[in-house]
């Protein structure tokens, strides 16, 4: 036995005298984003927790402190490159872009200026003045489950750099002590080839709003409805003007949905269309969590001059097929509305001229 441990031993040191010693790479460094970027902003400007739930089709922004801004301005000193993770399908691009994301308003970023920052320890960025930012744009979903999104941005160095904090440009010092806590200045000190890699967790939702009561502009975002059990529910679709209102009873156990609409034509459609006055009211596809069917009532879009009895309506499927619905469809002359009644919502078209469904 003791025979068969020595071999042991002895095979062990001669193997490790054959491996190649490795030293940890003291420049490579992995922080989470806002540890120096500080919490994004959305496309107005406004600095928000990171925490909080971000709008989908919109992009958000992380702000680079002065240091790492002018070294990701330089293709010679740094090469940059982004990974979508966790959820990839609601990122549509991630990108360094210099840029002021407000004009007129002026809305201070805080950006954090050591390591642990202190309530007070933060620089400030302005969001009227040009910044560099890691843009990070996401796809629109029609989902009613916040999303949690998870990304990256690797930065590989060129040629030898060194990065501060928030505004300090000051690379020569790189631990200070003040009364026994340690503040960085420096959170990067790398050679060429050496990594900076920031990581990212964004959660994402469409707005909820109760379905008692809700309203959904007309060519924006959707809105998340939660509806209200056992009452009869109302989401109003609309924009300068009322284009139409949905109305339901909601079951004992109903289940949020995603309500959107738009007034824009699919090219598919257009050209059947393209001889008359008619409007589409595109709904994203729901289905109504209602105790019975729902009552669609669509706005009369036509002036005075023609007929209600002469308008024709149309349903439209994904692929564009068309279906006159017009016999199953009331006009209320009291609303100036035509009412209708769904349990799933979807394209409608209003003509004031008969197609052909063919």
């Amino acid at each position: 036995m003791k025979k068969i441990l020595a071999g042991i031993l002895s095979a062990a040191a001669v193997l490790s005298l054959q491996m190649p010693a490795f030293a940890i790479d003291q420049g490579a460094r992995t922080y989470q984003i806002t540890n120096i970027t500080g919490n994004p902003l959305n496309e107005d400007g406004g600095q928000f927790s990171i925490g909080d739930t971000a709008q989908p089709g919109q992009t958000v922004y992380f702000t680079l402190p002065v240091t790492l801004a002018d070294w990701a301005d330089s293709s010679k000193d740094v090469r940059i490159s982004t990974r979508k993770e966790k959820n990839s399908k609601l990122i549509k691009s991630i990108k360094v872009v210099e840029k002021k994301l407000t004009n007129s308003s002026k809305n201070t970023i805080y950006v954090p200026n050591q390591q642990n920052p202190t309530s007070n320890d933060y620089a400030q960025f302005y969001t009227n003045q040009r910044n560099s930012y890691i843009a990070l744009e996401l796809n629109d979903m029609t989902g009613v489950d916040e999303q949690k999104i998870e990304f990256s941005v690797t930065f590989t160095a060129r040629k030898p750099a060194v990065l501060c904090y928030g505004k300090r440009t000051d690379t020569k010092n790189d631990e200070v002590t003040e009364n026994g806590v340690t503040r960085y200045t420096q959170f990067f000190n790398g050679k060429s080839g050496d990594k900076l890699t920031l990581t990212g967790t964004l959660y994402v939702g469409n707005q909820e709003e109760d379905g008692d009561s809700a309203s959904v502009t007309v060519g924006n975002k959707g809105v998340t409805i939660r509806p209200e059990k056992n009452v009869t529910n109302e989401v109003v679709f609309e924009g300068s003007d009322t284009y139409a209102t949905l109305t339901y009873k909601a079951n004992s156990n109903p289940s949020k949905f995603y309500a959107a609409m738009s007034t824009k034509w699919p090219s598919s459609l257009s050209s059947k269309f393209h001889n008359t006055d008619a409007v589409i009211r595109k709904f994203t596809a729901a289905t109504i969590p209602a105790s019975g069917r729902a009552t669609l009532a669509l706005n009369n879009p036509f002036d005075s001059d023609i007929d209600p009895d002469d308008v024709y309506i149309y349903t439209a499927d994904s692929k564009g097929k068309l279906r006159d619905i017009t016999r199953t469809v009331t006009y209320n002359e009291d609303d100036d509305t035509f009412e209708l009644q769904t349990r799933t919502l979807t394209t409608y078209i209003l003509s004031n001229e008969r197609v052909s469904t063919k």
